[in-house]
């Protein structure tokens, strides 16, 4: 049980991570301070070469349940905000600041979660918790990682925790997610004398207008797979007076079960034939988009970056063990799904573990101005944690 201290601990530990900055790619500082505060807990904790945190409480013979939160955020840019956006500070029984809701709120609740349960000494198995990083830019890889090192110690998580907002409802599946980038060709030549050039940008309407009129499929539970054109590059750069002979295109993709890269530029490289089939001065390359992961030794991992869609039935049984514990604790949950891409794509979608979201906070409070988490829903996520780790753990 959750006393009045922890109570208290949960809300000055979501404050503390809050006061410590952490924008995606340099989280290495939050990284060892959780280190340090597991430790405190009964963890045992280390920080990876990703500077990723992992914890883990050995409870005895039993099976292992993994919480995971990430510890990067998006940045903040003070002047837009009213309240400092690394301040932690409580106006109107909320805590402002960014990573309240997204999502180092679920993370501080994890924690004093495991805190209780060790001792409680009334579970047996292990919890581990993972404060990701990179989260932000490449969902599920340093999930992964930590999977990985967590093998090579003989620990393979039963069930999976992801502790995105939900607004303490269960969710069992999302889409996946990838970008597409399309370089479309053209000629250069001067802009008083068009006809002697191709125009990539005119070429690159075409692509444009030929998907849009694409039709796409759309699952009963997941919703619709989604092709948005989310940017226009053209050159040269800076426009002067030539025909750009060059343009690119990029799309995000929200993706369906069973979609994958081959299948993905399949669709791209499918509307390009079509367009060449009315326009044979027509070409382009496609690529899915990438980035780079630096770990804290200077090494660039390069990452294409396309986490998976994953879902589970509603009637699983760890989903209803879960739901019938937080409904025994006066939660009411509903069973729904993430709008937005999570580390799921990982546990759930690549390592295939019963995987569950819960967490405190609405999903469109991410990367808002003011991102605020309300006190008793960070109280009610940590008794929640409680509540689904026991049952899964046969409490």
């Amino acid at each position: 049980m959750m006393t009045e201290s922890d109570m208290r601990e949960v809300v000055q530990l979501l404050q503390s991570l809050i006061q410590i900055p952490s924008i995606t790619g340099h989280e290495q500082q939050i990284a060892h301070y959780l280190k340090d505060y597991l430790e405190s807990c009964g963890f045992k904790s280390r920080v990876n070469t990703y500077n990723t945190v992992i914890g883990v409480l050995d409870l005895g013979e039993g099976p292992t349940v993994l919480l995971d939160g990430h510890i990067d955020t998006v940045p903040a840019n003070p002047e837009e905000w009213s309240h400092p956006p690394h301040g932690g500070l409580i106006d109107h029984d909320c805590i402002y600041g960014r990573g309240a809701s997204d999502m180092k709120g679920a993370l501080a609740a994890m924690i004093i979660a495991g805190k209780c349960l060790a001792r409680e000494k009334k579970v047996k198995g292990k919890i581990v918790i993972t404060g990701t990083s990179w989260e932000e830019y490449f969902e599920g890889y340093t999930l992964g990682k930590a999977l990985d090192g967590l093998a090579q110690e003989g620990i393979k998580p039963d069930y999976v925790i992801i502790g995105e907002a939900s607004e303490l409802n269960l969710k069992r599946g999302q889409r996946g997610r990838t970008r597409v980038i399309v370089d479309v060709k053209g000629k250069a030549s001067h802009s008083a004398h068009p006809e002697s050039g191709i125009n990539a940008v005119y070429k690159a309407q075409r692509l444009i207008t030929a998907l849009q009129a694409c039709p796409l499929p759309e699952d009963p539970f997941l919703g619709k797979h989604i092709i948005e054109l989310i940017g226009i590059e053209s050159w040269p750069n800076p426009v002067d007076s030539v025909v750009p002979y060059h343009c690119r295109v990029t799309y995000d993709l929200r993706l369906l079960p069973g979609e994958s890269k081959a299948s993905v530029l399949q669709e791209f490289v499918a509307i390009i034939q079509q367009v060449q089939a009315t326009d044979p001065e027509f070409e382009a390359d496609v690529r899915l988009a990438g980035g780079e992961v630096m770990t804290h030794e200077g090494v660039a991992e390069w990452v294409e970056a396309l986490p998976p869609a994953w879902v589970f039935p509603a009637d699983a049984p760890f989903l209803q063990t879960a739901e019938q514990a937080l409904r025994a604790i006066g939660l009411t949950p509903a069973v729904t799904r993430y709008d937005f891409c999570t580390n799921g794509s990982y546990s759930a979608g690549i390592a295939h573990i019963p995987t569950l979201g819960f967490g405190p906070g609405k999903e469109t409070s991410a990367h808002t101005v003011d991102e605020s988490l309300a006190i008793d829903d960070l109280q009610q996520a940590c008794a929640g944690y409680i509540a689904i780790a026991r049952a899964l753990l046969g409490a």
